[in-house]
């Protein structure tokens, strides 16, 4: 094939054919990605769609299929055609033929796929060739030789053969190949005329040639092609971006690969590692983890405070090309040493690039590029050392606000502000931190004193991190433990008894209610403790920390006391008081199970209301002097339940009759309860007849009707169940 000559047409028999002539799709290029379905959430591709558009074509006319735009160099590969634009278009064609090749007799389309020359006496190179990297290039060869030319094999059976590469595995281009590969034999499998239609796509589809000149003209028009036309994502388009803008960049190495990598090599480096740590899924890519990882970069060279603001969370952002090769690649060796750090040892997740976005969240952000931070300070800095500092940061950012601050408030990013307390750390050791005055975070301080003034030796260092990392995950913790540091007086020992002890007493399950009971019974200061609403709580969640931050020496106490008796049933046995508020709940574990949100309320005179869930439109029961007082002590669906009314200083049970005029109290007074009788409270509802309350031994005292004081609470509820029951048969006979 002779040089195309700019502005004329040619079919694809003119662009692949020659013995010795190529289409390279050159470094500057994008990954293949025409087999990758559109979008997450849709099963078709791009190569689906110009697969059908295709067969609707009138086989017998010409179609011009637009531009393709390339470069040749004129002294080195005189004939090889660097393609700068139509590589989707070009790649998927070639495909095309391949398939309908193999699926008819006698290799008739073979000369379009391979010259002569190079299948028997070269190095077997198609016409077509991937140079952004090189398993790319090894591939397209060997799928014309086992593949195109040979129909013993089916697209699926690819990836199980001896020729197949590990290294093709690992390569979007590649993967994209296969699945465009799958969707062109099912388009195909029903054509009736495979050779009517090879016949056409290489003889009537015809391409308008733009020769761009030179490598620097073919990079500008790739740039302003893919700016203006169809988005590609950030890391195909910079590519090229970043190639022009770093011309003199190279990275020389002294290690196992001894070499000197220009921007395009190392831009290739770190595809290939995004795609081998890309998401596990059905339509997996490198870009997600490029976006985010670019993301980082731009933040972190934003400067100061005020432009990790603007840049912290913006999405689809254009990176920008005033940060080099050389940064870029330092904070991807950052980047990498963290991220492929195993956290497990201190119970922290691993790092994992978003899914459904092109940044990591805030959150993330603040313990990831700090840690960035840190290993491209101290990038020998040993695996125990990033451990440690990424899980300060991940804890921190369970109980602090790591949000930058509102637009109407003063500038605040506290990731840009833990990343300047990183830089300023005096050593490797994140104890450093100690030494900083503007770190002031009393929790992590106290851990880190505890360390540096307790542990003898690395070892020892690690026991503790490790006891520290377990308590931190513990679920009453949440992070925060700074109450069993102090605890421990600065002892391993105390400190692993007492997380041992706390892990069995609050370990997640029905015995946390058997451990309710203890609390109670053992009189712990504060306990139930007060939320600041009208409720109290028996705790739950991280409520247990609160308790224990504000009532410390006696939650200790109880701890203690646990270590030595061992058993929480000898505990209640031991401190049971008969006339606690709180011994009905003592007594019968049943009313604890009920409080399913383990709220209560503690109303005047001693009543206690213990809800199922919450107050309003919910269940509860209601205790007094040891005796359990239900809501459907009334008939429900004619009394609406057994309530209570309070205004702080008494307190009243009441139930309202929802047919008669009638609203039954019972007021706690010092020497027992009184059950009153109220006719004039609901004047639209059916009047009760004065006989009917004497005949239940009412007496009316000065305009009140009511019964004689009733001492035991029992026989309180009891009476006052039946007046209601009664006074309903009364009302009906009547």
């Amino acid at each position: 094939m002779a040089q195309l000559i700019s502005g004329k047409a040619y079919s694809l028999s003119e662009i692949f054919c020659g013995e010795n002539d190529k289409v390279i799709i050159p470094d500057l290029q994008r990954d293949y990605c025409w087999g990758n379905p559109i979008s997450d959430n849709a099963e078709d591709s791009l190569a689906s769609s110009f697969i059908d558009s295709i067969l609707r074509l009138e086989k017998s006319q010409e179609i011009t299929m637009g531009l393709i735009y390339g470069y040749y160099d004129k002294v080195l590969t005189p004939y090889h055609l660097q393609l700068c634009d139509g590589q989707q278009r070009l790649t998927t064609l070639f495909l095309i033929i391949g398939v309908i090749n193999r699926m008819l007799p006698g290799n008739k389309y073979r000369d379009l796929l391979i010259s002569n020359f190079e299948l028997l006496e070269d190095d077997n190179e198609p016409h077509l060739l991937y140079g952004i990297r090189e398993s790319s290039l090894y591939f397209l060869s060997d799928l014309t030789l086992h593949y195109f030319l040979k129909d013993s094999l089916s697209v699926n059976e690819l990836g199980d053969q001896s020729w197949f590469l590990n290294s093709y595995h690992h390569d979007p281009t590649i993967a994209s190949i296969i699945r465009a590969l799958t969707t062109i034999e099912c388009k195909l499998k029903d054509c009736k005329n495979l050779e009517l239609l090879g016949d056409f796509l290489i003889l009537k589809l015809k391409f308008l040639f733009y020769d761009m000149d030179n490598r620097q003209n073919g990079e500008e028009t790739f740039v302003v092609i893919n700016t203006t036309g169809e988005p590609l994502t950030a890391n195909q388009n910079l590519k090229p971006q970043i190639m022009m803008a770093n011309p003199s960049y190279s990275r020389c190495t002294n290690d196992s690969q001894n070499g000197v990598f220009n921007a395009a090599q190392d831009w290739e480096i770190m595809e290939t590692w995004f795609w081998k740590h890309r998401k596990k899924n059905e339509y997996d890519t490198s870009t997600e983890g490029m976006l985010a990882f670019l993301h980082c970069v731009r933040i972190l060279e934003s400067g100061d405070e005020s432009s990790w603001y603007k840049n912290y969370e913006i999405s689809n952002d254009k990176f920008p090309l005033s940060i080099s090769m050389d940064t870029i690649w330092k904070w991807f060796c950052a980047y990498k040493r963290m991220y492929e750090t195993d956290y497990v040892r201190l119970f922290t997740p691993k790092v994992n690039y978003p899914e459904t976005q092109s940044h990591y969240t805030q959150k993330e952000l603040y313990s990831i590029l700090p840690t960035m931070v840190y290993c491209a300070k101290y990038p020998e800095a040993s695996v125990n050392n990033i451990q440690r500092v990424y899980h300060i940061l991940c804890n921190m950012a369970r109980y602090r606000s790591v949000y930058r601050s509102p637009k109407n408030e003063a500038i605040n990013v506290p990731g840009y502000r833990m990343c300047e307390l990183i830089k300023s750390l005096p050593g490797e050791d994140i104890l450093g931190l100690l030494e900083l005055p503007k770190f002031d975070v009393e929790e992590e301080i106290s851990k880190l004193t505890f360390i540096k003034t307790t542990a003898v030796d690395e070892e020892q260092r690690r026991l503790i991190e490790v006891l520290f990392a377990e308590a931190e995950d513990f679920s009453i913790y949440d992070g925060q433990i700074q109450t069993l540091v102090t605890w421990s007086n600065g002892c391993y020992n105390r400190l692993s008894e007492l997380f041992n002890a706390i892990k069995e007493l609050w370990i997640i399950g029905a015995s946390r209610n058997k451990l309710r009971q203890a609390l109670l019974a053992y009189g712990i200061d504060g306990y139930p403790m007060d939320t600041g609403t009208a409720n109290l709580t028996l705790c739950s969640k991280t409520e247990w920390r609160t308790l224990f931050e504000q009532n410390g020496e006696s939650i200790l106490s109880f701890i203690q006391t646990f270590i030595e008796e061992r058993s929480l049933d000898s505990i209640i046995k031991n401190n049971i008081d008969r006339n606690s508020l709180y011994n009905p709940l003592i007594q019968n574990i049943d009313y604890l199970d009920f409080a399913q949100d383990h709220k209560i309320r503690v109303y005047a005179q001693n009543v206690i209301e213990v809800m199922e869930k919450t107050r309003a439109n919910g269940n509860y029961k209601l205790f007094h002097n040891g005796e359990v007082f239900e809501k459907t002590l009334v008939k429900m669906d004619s009394w609406g339940g057994f309530r209570i009314w309070s205004d702080g200083n008494i307190s009243v049970f009441y139930a309202k009759s929802s047919m008669y005029n009638i609203t039954l109290d019972m007021n706690i007074e010092n020497d027992g309860y009184r059950i009153i009788a109220w006719l004039d409270r609901a004047p639209n509802k059916t009047s009760v007849r004065p006989s009917a309350l004497k005949d239940l031994g009412f007496d009316n005292v000065e305009g009140v009707w009511s019964l004689p004081i009733i001492a035991s609470p029992k026989q309180a509820k009891e009476k006052f169940s039946y007046i209601t029951y009664e006074l309903d048969k009364k009302m009906l006979d009547s």
